[in-house]
């Protein structure tokens, strides 16, 4: 396809125009997020008024959990504190304690709350907003676990040998009384400069120390851990973003991630053990055909990876490897985008991407409503009761799709403050990476402005293009120009719709 118009001369009509200011703001971007994709925001009447009858119930009697030092490690913006923990050294390893807030004794099956909750399955993250799965009443204070207050919760107490394995658990219900509210990077500044003197120090002590054997184990089993580019944006009073920086994962945020691992795993087994059906985070093998695409594409990058049984059971050693280069994010957002998304099931499938034979989501019932139907299931087998498992399967699959909703939702809003960032390079180069390759053009990847945008085939040097689905690149028949997946490649930020979150480019 010929090229028919001079991009120097669009860039120069672009780098007017965004010079007018936009009257959209941050709203109108929620606004649009939560349309697009039928998330409600506003709450039943019903909801609220069950909401505020709730009360903490809880007797004056001292709980034998209150006696060990809890504390939460969250970001600093949260109010849902789903999860709390304590751990200590033991004769044979560790043995560490997880409480996770008891939703299920405010959120009862079949009422207002839980009907509400099963349509919702999901809190929604968004910048500058959140849409919770349950009320603030109970999501932010009744059930989250807030230092120097009471708190009901559903406990895993787990004994690890001194090599990190579990050897046992078992579930309880009780009562905790949380020491403290620690950030991440509170908790990474004591693994890095030492533990401070305080009520929790010898519990956060044995933390570190089974979190490194359990960091170990990780490696061993092959779990995959990809290194893939994410903004951390701060905005200004107006939610316009004022600075971006890549986001780190911190060793405090992979404690805790191992942490609630184990209790996952935990649950998992337990639930295979005594439940007539499960409820399973399923990760499956990935497809064979995006197997064969993505072997293809890392040949033309010059590696060698033939997607055999035994390199995809490798695969985590091989994303090691490949994080030398320079073009390590980009690639391991190519060998992401081949895998498999997880969903949720009655029917246990493994995990493939964490590697593990069963898993399931105990940790986060405040803001997911998986977690809250595992929590009434171990009850309910505790107390050698009945669970109902009337339709489970469409619940799970529902909660699979809602949570895919969120997740867009929020990259979606994402996208739009990264928009009207770029906005003020209109007309500038950068160097990016192709991540996309269609038909009529080419998706982008711009790692300095932490976004993408589309390359049109009209807007690419002049010639024939042709796509080649099998190699995944437009091949030009005239001239021999060859735009190819993973590609290095300079381009103008041209034309910004920022509602759409809509990036055109220019070569």
């Amino acid at each position: 396809m010929p090229l028919n118009l001079n991009p120097l001369s669009k860039i120069a009509k672009f780098l007017i125009s965004s010079n007018l200011s936009s009257p959209i703001t941050l709203q109108d971007f929620h606004a649009k997020a939560l349309k697009d994709y039928g998330i409600n925001d506003c709450w039943p009447e019903a909801v609220l008024k069950e909401a505020k009858t709730k009360k903490e119930n809880i007797s004056k009697e001292k709980d034998a959990l209150e006696t060990f030092p809890f504390v939460t490690i969250d970001g600093e913006d949260a109010k849902d504190f789903d999860d709390a923990i304590f751990c200590e050294f033991s004769d044979n390893g560790f043995h560490l304690k997880v409480a996770i807030a008891d939703v299920s004794f405010y959120v009862k099956e079949g009422s207002a709350l839980d009907l509400e909750a099963a349509k919702r399955t999901t809190s929604v993250y968004m910048p500058k907003k959140v849409v919770p799965m349950l009320p603030e009443k109970l999501s932010n204070e009744l059930c989250s676990l807030q230092p120097n207050k009471r708190r009901r919760c559903l406990c895993i107490e787990m004994d690890f040998d001194k090599d990190g394995y579990i050897r046992s658990y078992k579930f309880h219900r009780g009562i905790i009384k949380s020491v403290a509210r620690l950030t991440y990077t509170e908790v990474e500044n004591q693994i890095i400069n030492g533990v401070k003197d305080t009520d929790y120090a010898e519990s956060l002590k044995a933390a570190i120390a089974l979190f490194n054997k359990l960091l170990i184990n990780k490696g061993y089993r092959g779990a995959l851990d990809f290194t893939i580019s994410e903004p951390f944006i701060q905005t200004n009073s107006n939610g316009d973003i004022k600075h971006i920086d890549d986001r780190k994962r911190l060793s405090s945020h992979k404690l805790i991630e191992e942490f609630m691992l184990a209790a996952n795993i935990s649950a998992a087994d337990f639930i295979s053990q005594y439940a007539k059906e499960g409820v399973y985070r399923i990760h499956e093998h990935p497809e064979s055909l995006k197997i064969q695409r993505l072997s293809q594409v890392l040949k033309n990058r010059g590696i060698n990876w033939n997607g055999s049984i035994e390199d995809i059971e490798n695969i985590s050693e091989f994303i090691l490897k490949l994080n030398k280069r320079d073009d390590a994010p980009i690639l391991n957002m190519l060998i992401l985008q081949s895998m498999q998304r997880a969903e949720y099931s009655t029917i246990n499938k493994g995990h493939f991407g964490l590697k593990f034979d069963k898993y399931t989501h105990y940790t986060s019932p405040i803001r997911r409503y998986p977690d809250l139907l595992v929590h009434r299931m171990i009850i309910s087998i505790l107390n050698k009761e009945e669970f109902d498992y009337e339709g489970l399967q469409l619940t799970l699959e529902d909660c699979s799709e809602k949570e895919r909703a969120a997740e867009f939702a929020s990259k979606q809003v994402i996208q739009n403050l990264l928009s009207r960032y770029a906005k003020q390079f209109s007309g500038k180069n950068f160097s990016g990476y192709i991540t996309g390759v269609k038909e009529f053009g080419l998706f982008v990847d711009i790692p300095k402005l932490f976004t993408s945008g589309l390359l049109h085939v009209n807007d690419l040097p002049n010639d024939f293009y042709r796509y080649n689905a099998r190699h995944q690149s437009l091949d030009g028949r005239r001239r021999g120009n060859k735009f190819s997946l993973g590609d290095r490649i300079d381009v103008f930020i041209g034309d910004i719709k920022e509602l759409e979150g809509k990036i055109s480019l220019y070569y």
